[in-house]
């Protein structure tokens, strides 16, 4: 705005308009909405009780109890969850995991933080750090600090509401970043044994590569990574899901595209594939790896050890080593 009395002073109504325009301009007061989410959330938590709190009959789910048996004996459960102390979120702060269903809820995260530790085993990691990328309200976060030793654990999420969650109510062996999708990572070098991602990588359609460069730069050099992918397994399983409208993947992506139910009757392309639902903020896509793209880019910056069909729901795992 230009003065129209150059030489007059301007008052204060004037004063405190140019500043605002200067401060904010056409950018949206919440900014960081754009690569992160939540940003500026202060909305008070309405926790549920811990799982040692909980009824027993809230673990009595048959197929999270069979799920758990190749990794605990079925004997060792109560123990896992008498050792949890630590309250469960509200459905609403926990990704759509479960709700109403809340100690399936738990062991759902158990079941991947089992699998996670198995992993390492098998590849002779004691970590005495972890990272779980992506760790929401710490569904699986919770278990390394409420089962193990581990003295450093390390979560982020782009959901801000997610990460003060941990610190209100988390352990402080338990570091929660509130990160962006820009990628970068305020962790030491060669410093974490063991990193874990479940549906991040499902999402990522921009800067996965820089991800994936900035994973390997903070694993140590006997660490692994246990990361979850779409790919040629899932395609088929949901193929076979196609009629099912509770399957929450299917229909997003039917939504997505009204080709999808005659394109998902083909062979799913060799390459990396995005399905955009949103086009603005940092959470806007399904994402499908193919296992030869996954060895062409990913396998540039790890090595593949295995890949385990539909090992998290419909998604495939990933065992991947330093290279």
């Amino acid at each position: 705005m230009i003065n129209p009395k150059p030489n007059a002073p301007l008052d204060r109504d004037e004063v405190n308009q140019m500043i605002t325009r200067r401060l904010h301009g056409s950018r949206p007061v919440a900014w960081e909405e754009d690569i992160s989410r939540n940003t500026l959330d202060t909305e008070p938590f309405h926790n549920l009780p811990s799982p040692s709190q909980l009824d027993p009959q809230e673990f009595s789910n048959p197929i999270r109890i069979a799920a758990l048996e190749p990794y605990m004996a079925k004997e060792k459960l109560p123990e896992a969850i008498a050792a949890d102390t630590y309250p469960i979120p509200s459905p609403d702060d926990r990704e759509g995991y479960a709700p109403g269903f809340d100690g399936t809820y738990w062991m759902s995260g158990l079941e991947d933080h089992l699998k996670v530790m198995d992993a390492a085993k098998r590849y002779g990691v004691e970590p005495k750090s972890v990272f779980d990328f992506g760790c929401a309200s710490g569904r699986v976060l919770r278990h390394f600090a409420a089962q193990t030793e581990i003295p450093e654990i390390w979560g982020s999420d782009i959901n801000g509401r997610h990460v003060r969650w941990l610190y209100e109510n988390m352990p402080h062996t338990v570091k929660p970043i509130f990160n962006h999708c820009i990628p970068s990572l305020p962790i030491r070098d060669n410093s974490v044994d063991v990193i874990s991602a479940f549906s991040v990588f499902t999402h990522i359609d921009t800067f996965e590569t820089c991800w994936l460069a900035e994973l390997r730069r903070i694993m140590s050099d006997s660490g692994i990574a246990y990361l979850t992918v779409h790919n040629e397994d899932t395609w088929a399983a949901i193929r076979e899901k196609i009629d099912d409208p509770k399957n929450r993947l299917i229909q997003s992506l039917i939504k997505i595209d009204p080709d999808f139910r005659e394109n998902l009757a083909k062979q799913m392309p060799d390459t990396k594939t995005v399905y955009r639902f949103e086009q603005s903020g940092p959470y806007r896509a399904q994402v499908f790896h193919s296992n030869n793209y996954l060895q062409q880019v990913w396998g540039r910056f790890f090595t593949i050890e295995e890949i385990l069909p539909l090992h998290h729901v419909r998604q495939t795992v990933l065992v991947l080593r330093k290279k």
